[in-house]
C-alpha cells in the first residue's frame, strides 16, 4: 500500500489501546499524531492484527491479519477489531 507513510502501532493491553511508548491511545491523542499521513496497525490481545490505511485512490482500506487489503465498506469486523476501527475513525474525524 503506502509503505512510505509513518506507521503507528497500537497495542491492546488491559482492555485499552496504548502506543509503543506507553501513552494511552485515545481518539484525541491519535488525532494529534494523525495530522500527517500515516497507517495504523492494531495488535490485538489474541495475537491477531488489524491495519487501516488510505489507498492512493483515497479509498479507505483495512487488512485483517495478513489477508488482502479490502475496501472499508466490505469489512466485517467484530470484537477488538471493530473497537479499534471506531477509535481510528473517531481520531480521523477530530483532525
Amino acid at each position: 500500500m503506502t509503505d512510505y507513510l509513518d506507521i503507528y502501532p497500537l497495542v491492546h493491553r488491559s482492555g485499552g489501546w496504548v502506543l509503543p511508548w506507553g501513552e494511552v491511545a485515545t481518539s484525541a491523542v491519535l488525532a494529534g499524531l494523525f495530522g500527517a499521513d500515516c497507517s495504523v496497525v492494531c495488535l490485538g490481545p489474541d495475537g491477531g492484527s488489524f491495519a487501516y490505511d488510505v489507498a492512493e485512490d483515497e479509498t479507505e482500506v483495512i487488512r485483517v491479519d495478513y489477508g488482502p487489503w479490502l475496501p472499508l465498506p466490505n469489512a466485517d469486523l467484530s470484537g477488538w477489531r471493530a473497537e479499534a476501527l471506531v477509535l481510528v475513525l473517531d481520531a480521523i474525524d477530530r483532525i
